[in-house]
């Protein structure tokens, strides 16, 4: 049998650390912009009415469920096209 290449084992730690790294800078920049609107289950589940439907928010993974899509990126855009008249 062969030895485990160390290099896989660098890529892997360094992706968990980028992974977890975004999480925290996600989950703060979410709380930084929260306008009070949402309902925070837990600190990683937000929920809110948009346009009379419920949104669901993970802002550690800037990931959001409307309407049985789920989407990533930029909330608070969706949000303001939603609510648009």
């Amino acid at each position: 049998m062969s030895e485990r290449d160390p290099i896989w084992d660098d890529i892997k730690a360094y992706k968990k650390e980028k992974f977890d790294n975004d999480r925290a800078r996600f989950l703060a920049n979410a709380q930084q912009q929260d306008d009070g609107g949402w309902v925070k289950h837990t600190e990683f589940h937000w929920s809110r009415t948009v346009a009379g439907k419920r949104l669901d928010y993970w802002p550690s993974r800037k990931k959001w469920q409307y309407e049985g899509s789920v989407q990533r990126g930029d909330v608070q855009r969706f949000i303001k096209n939603k609510e648009r008249p």
